[in-house]
């Protein structure tokens, strides 16, 4: 595999139904089928669904037996939306949940608390115990305390991930390179995989004009985790990267990966994305490939 497949592989998860796209479900599910019938469909993820929206989801996909792969964000009632997430799911066999996300607060505020008791509790509300749940963790606070209790529950054999909010709508949403580099560290340190959403519609760190502040890039997070994770980088120069705006600073070929002269070929990235880095949420999946053939780090064909 080149070092672009491993980095840009299924890669991008499709959340075009929220902000800032906020798509209709049929335009979003449009979305996702020409994308997948694409040339840059092996970039292409899981679709992303609130729970309270998969009836509309089921209402609205095709006939083809194909299962739709699926990430639930478990929203409203944490006990109501497993409940509607298995139901769903039981009902239509074309839908495949392969993903939950929720956030650590919600799961603090559940019956008998804790990570492991949420695992327990999604496997009694009858999903399948293989399917992964991204925990979204605060970077308000310490990440620690609860990157160590998802190291607590995957040591006890629960399929679980932390998740990162690395932007939103508003420049408040969008954490320092400081704090954003602190996680990503502290992840490695734990042994905790994850996934990073918001904000990252373009692969390098820039100044939105049309919102007015400057949003972090998906080479940047993605690729600053995959050089940490190789330990080509410690957390200062991590720290450093999240903040580098520069694109002649990236660069992505068959061989490598590499910013400012520190490389990851494609095993050392395979390893980080299987084993720590897994992909990254965005409501537009042509703006990024766009980008990338824009800076020549993709053929104009996306292959």
């Amino acid at each position: 595999m080149s070092a672009t497949r491993a980095l840009l592989g299924e890669l991008i998860d499709d959340a075009g139904l929220f902000p800032p796209a906020q798509l209709a479900m049929a335009d979003a599910i449009a979305a996702h089928e020409r994308a997948q019938a694409g040339e840059a469909y092996w970039m292409q993820g899981r679709f992303v669904v609130p729970a309270s929206r998969l009836a509309e989801l089921r209402a609205h996909l095709d006939d083809s037996p194909d299962p739709f792969p699926i990430s639930v964000v478990l929203d409203g009632d944490v006990a109501e939306a497993l409940v509607t997430a298995a139901r769903e799911a039981q009902r239509d066999k074309r839908i495949s949940i392969e993903a939950l996300e929720v956030r650590a607060a919600q799961i603090a505020s559940h019956p008998g608390g804790g990570f492991m008791a949420f695992d327990e509790a999604c496997t009694a509300a009858g999903l399948p115990s293989a399917v992964v749940k991204y925990v979204e963790c605060s970077l308000d606070a310490d990440p620690k305390p609860e990157l160590a209790a998802l190291r607590d529950a995957i040591d006890a054999g629960r399929p679980v991930c932390a998740k990162v909010r690395c932007g939103g709508v508003t420049a408040d949403a969008m954490p320092d390179a400081r704090r954003l580099a602190s996680f990503i560290a502290v992840a490695k340190s734990q042994g905790v995989p994850f996934k990073a959403t918001a904000g990252l519609h373009h692969p390098i760190r820039h100044h939105n004009d049309a919102v007015g502040f400057t949003m972090h890039g998906f080479l940047n997070v993605i690729g600053g985790a995959v050089l940490l994770f190789a330990d080509a980088l410690d957390q200062v120069a991590l720290k450093d990267m999240l903040e580098d705006d520069e694109p002649a600073h990236f660069r992505l070929n068959e061989e490598a990966f590499a910013w400012n002269g520190v490389a990851a070929d494609a095993s050392a990235i395979g390893a980080a994305r299987a084993a720590f880095v897994h992909s990254y949420g965005s409501c537009s999946f042509d703006e990024p490939v766009d980008d990338l053939c824009a800076l020549g780090m993709l053929s104009a064909g996306a292959t």
